[in-house]
């Protein structure tokens, strides 16, 4: 009797999975990253480099004369032309400075960067920084020395600055006038780099309010044990560049010494106010993510 054959069901097999595709998906992963990466660079070094805000502030001041309510001053800090600050942006800067009209500009340190090239290219800078910054139309403005101003040679900035109309104040004042009414604009050399002497920067009896300048954030630590601290009303910083490129729910990256504490914007000491300005320029990469350049522009008032 000749045999039955019978079919057996087939089993649907499992799909075979192909060894290359996590290999695939890691590719495109890295390869997604790092276009992101590139792409946030590329945004963080041109647009967001070259974006800037511009902050009012009223400050109320004791004891503030009559002339001077209403004053305006704007604050610059942190040029550092022409690592990695344009000539054109700095210029876009001054004619934002211009357009606003004030009284006074102060210019809190750092016109220039050390390195990383040659010192011969920060002292060319400096003398292109100066000539940019004497077409400020404010009717008075100084400066005072920040640490790569210093490190790359104090004299080598201080002298195309004054000989273009920026003072510079090391450890020095000087008197803002408006016909008999006055106050006392105070500026310490480096704090990063050197000592200041309040002793010298702060007057002894001013019988007046006093401003003081001082590039370094940080140096408020030792301003308020110092016996003239009772004299200075408003303190002007930069030099932390507000951390330069802040990430969403971390914060700064890196921050300089002695701007690590006080990093941006507005801080009380008792009677003492202290402003941190953003600054201008860049340090370390020609980057800025979520930290727009600033210009702070101050309406000073009686308290």
């Amino acid at each position: 009797m000749p045999a039955i054959m019978t079919s057996m069901p087939r089993v649907p097999r499992r799909p075979r999975r192909h060894a290359e595709t996590p290999s695939v998906t890691r590719r495109a992963f890295i390869a997604s990253a790092t276009a992101a990466g590139i792409g946030l660079a590329a945004y963080s070094a041109t647009f967001a480099r070259h974006e800037f805000e511009i902050t009012r502030r009223t400050i109320p001041i004791r004891n503030l004369p009559d002339a001077f309510q209403g004053f305006r001053i704007v604050q610059m800090s942190d040029i550092h032309l022409e690592e990695y600050t344009e000539t054109y942006f700095l210029e876009k800067m001054v004619a934002q400075v211009n357009a606003l009209q004030p009284d006074l500009v102060v210019i809190t340190g750092d016109f220039v960067s050390r390195g990383p090239l040659s010192h011969s290219v920060a002292w060319k800078a400096a003398g292109t920084a100066a000539e940019i910054l004497s077409t400020l139309k404010a009717p008075q403005r100084f400066g005072i020395l920040g640490n790569h101003d210093v490190g790359v040679g104090a004299e080598h900035v201080i002298r195309p600055l004054e000989a273009h109309g920026t003072p510079i104040l090391v450890d020095s004042y000087t008197p803002i006038q408006r016909g008999g009414d006055v106050f006392w604009l105070c500026g310490a050399d480096d704090a990063g780099t050197r000592r200041p002497d309040l002793n010298y920067a702060i007057p002894a009896g001013p019988h007046a309010p006093v401003i003081f300048m001082c590039h370094e954030p940080d140096y408020v630590d030792k301003v308020v044990r110092h016996p003239r601290f009772p004299l200075i009303d408003l303190m002007l910083s930069g030099h932390s560049h507000g951390g330069q490129i802040r990430l969403p729910y971390i914060g700064p990256l890196i921050l300089p010494p002695m701007g690590q504490k006080y990093v941006e914007g507005m801080f009380y000491f008792d009677h003492m106010q202290l402003y941190v300005n953003r600054g201008i320029g860049t340090v370390g990469l020609p980057f800025r993510l979520n930290c727009p350049a600033e210009l702070t522009e101050f309406t000073l008032a009686r308290a």
